[in-house]
């Protein structure tokens, strides 16, 4: 059975202590057979009858509590009237004040429903009464939280508002929807807590009402949570708020909901209420320029940091709220520091399709061409850059699609394209995932695609620099003649790669060692294309030099300098240069003896004999200038 809906009364102006006078002395008289004095204006008892939708009967029951439990005189009397079970019951009160006589209140009675008095049950049938410890509370002037919501649930401090949140425009329709006697949910589609909280206060403070949040699952072991919930709710004036994962909270058994009520996350679909306005909201998140607010509001030190590092730490990094101020709260030193929490945030959450590069390469540690260098500075720039562009209305309206950035790195093998993505990433302050082709790419027909398509849609991914290596393999051309079902199925899955990557809103960089084998179709969706060449003797002797001096002490270092000009003249990938150079210092340190040129020699032509290049002993020697 559902109880009548309850409203919002007046508000009222009696002291709480004159009222229950009144009524001890209205019992006094009924129990003396005296004149029962004159009515009092309207005080909080009148109120809770109000909000309730209590009869004459079950006001008085309440009332008979409420008296009798400030005064023992008052008790004892009263259970001397009772005699037979020493309790105040409903047939004491309806003898005592004049109405029809019941044993019981009835099932569907407010007080039962809304557990403002619980009955005890008599071995006769009838049942003794008490009055909910809340209500003595709330009808004394005490707004203290029911038992079942302390420590779970509180009122929401101010938080911040952004300026793209529709608040004022909510708040106009939740007031036209009470004017026309309707109910509101709002259902806020966010995982981001804080964001929610902020809105849920913010918009409470448009039309003049505190929210009750609730803490997520804080409720679940709470007997009757949803009916004390919104019986708070009615009592204090306050919107609830809980998340929609507590599915039991928005519709309370047997009772109405308050009129208006904030959920948010993610969740179920609320059951449909033909006399409820649903409103299904995605408060937008903080952009560049509000995330910078954020930071110099929650972490005011950061606007000491050195001029551009917080711009950039908001620009590169779509933070949530949540994760603002989580960070700001542990203070961190530097940009850098704040950073690296914010990466760290994100790590737990990177999909079994990536792994995550470690790595700490800085534009120092590349060596390339001038034009390879100045294509790579090129896509960091844009990188960065980007999300202010896109911010700009008419941008915005003429590339609708494609606002990722997506980059091609295509040459032979060892060329510097790894490190590159590496310094890249490291220069954006994001991390570097690399994705594991071998799990995307799939023989079963469109798995591929829904694997691609599932870590495109990954925050991690989003707010990092994604990598595939070897992308000829998930983008190679399409087969022209198709035969076969087999060959239609493999276009389609190409199709879907492109449409989502073009749709990929984060920074994706693609290496190849065969641009040639990928789609001319897809080729023309990416923004750049950078091409790594083989390094020329110059470039030989910079990898070597930077290599040994890592590798080596200083002393070794700089004896091998001025050697390295005839190693160099050996062609070789930068990383078959580093893994030589790797070789000899372990050499040089098992055998104690000094490098030599021979030996960084010998360790290269290992090196080359793994790629199936054979460079022999004669050969070396007059690589190195030694005598015949």
């Amino acid at each position: 059975m559902t109880a009548r809906p309850a409203r919002e009364p007046a508000p009222h102006t009696l002291d709480p202590l004159d009222e229950r006078a009144y009524e001890q002395e209205r019992v006094a008289a009924a129990l003396d057979g005296a004149l029962i004095p004159a009515p009092l204006p309207e005080g909080r008892l009148d109120r809770l009858a109000e909000l309730f939708v209590l009869d004459a009967l079950e006001r008085d029951v309440v009332a008979v509590l409420w008296a009798a439990a400030y005064e023992p005189a008052l008790r004892a009397a009263l259970v001397s009237r009772e005699g037979s079970c020493g309790h105040v019951t409903v047939l004491l009160v309806s003898s005592l004040l004049g109405h029809a006589l019941r044993p019981r209140l009835p099932s569907g009675s407010p007080l039962l429903l809304w557990k403002l008095v619980q009955e005890h049950p008599l071995i006769d049938g009838g049942a003794a009464l008490s009055l909910d410890p809340a209500i003595l509370a709330w009808l004394a002037g005490d707004h203290e939280l029911d038992r079942a919501l302390a420590g779970r649930a509180q009122i929401l401090p101010p938080g911040l508002e952004l300026a793209e949140w529709p608040l004022g425009e909510l708040a106009e329709r939740l007031s036209a929807a009470f004017r026309a006697g309707r109910r509101v949910r709002i259902r806020l589609n966010t995982e981001d807590q804080l964001a929610a909280r902020w809105f849920a206060a913010a918009l409470g403070r448009r039309i003049g009402l505190p929210v009750l949040a609730v803490e997520p699952g804080g409720l679940a072991d709470a007997e009757n949570a949803a009916v004390r919930l919104h019986r708070q709710a009615f009592l204090d004036g306050c919107i609830p708020f809980f998340a929609a994962a507590d599915t039991g909270l928005p519709a309370p058994v047997g009772v109405a909901s308050y009129p208006v009520q904030i959920i948010h996350g993610s969740g179920p679909p609320l059951a449909a209420d033909p006399d409820c306005d649903d409103h299904d909201l995605v408060p937008a998140a903080p952009g560049p320029a509000e995330r910078e607010r954020l930071w110099r509001m929650l972490l005011p030190q950061s606007a000491r940091w050195p001029a551009g590092k917080l711009a950039d730490l908001a620009l590169c990094h779509a933070a949530s709220v949540s994760q603002i101020a989580s960070v700001a709260a542990s203070r961190p030193a530097n940009a850098a520091a704040a950073n690296l929490s914010l990466r760290e945030h994100l790590r737990g959450e990177c999909s079994p399709l990536t792994r995550r590069i470690d790595a700490a390469f800085t534009w120092d540690d590349l060596v390339l061409r001038k034009e390879t260098r100045a294509r790579l500075e090129e896509v960091t720039f844009e990188a960065r850059e980007r999300l202010r562009l896109w911010a700009e209305p008419a941008a915005a309206r003429l590339f609708p699609y494609g606002r990722g950035l997506v980059a091609l790195f295509a040459g032979p093998p060892g060329t510097g394209k790894t490190m590159a993505a590496n310094v890249i990433a490291a220069d954006l302050g994001l991390d570097l995932l690399s994705v594991d082709l071998s799990a995307v790419v799939s023989k079963w027909v469109g798995e591929t695609a829904q694997h691609l398509q599932q870590l495109l849609g990954s925050t991690a991914a989003q707010r990092s620099v994604l990598f595939f290596d070897e992308a000829d393999a998930l983008y190679a051309k399409r087969v022209e003649d198709v035969h076969n079902a087999n060959d239609r199925f493999a276009n389609y899955d190409s199709s879907v790669l492109m449409t989502a990557l073009e749709a990929y809103p984060g920074i994706v960089i693609l290496a190849t060692n065969l641009k040639a084998n990928i789609d001319s179709a897809f080729l023309r969706r990416i923004r750049h294309v950078v091409d790594f060449h083989a390094p020329d003797a110059a470039a030989r002797r910079e990898i070597w030099r930077k290599a040994i001096a890592a590798l080596f002490p200083r002393p070794q270092a700089r004896n091998l300098d001025p050697q390295l000009a005839r190693v160099a003249e050996i062609e070789a990938s930068g990383a078959l240069i580093k893994n030589a150079a790797l070789s000899a210092a372990f050499s040089a340190r098992r055998t104690g003896a000094a490098p030599t040129a021979r030996l960084l020699g010998e360790m290269l032509a290992r090196e080359l004999g793994k790629e199936g290049v054979s460079l022999s002993d004669h050969d070396l020697a007059i690589a190195l200038g030694e005598p015949a």
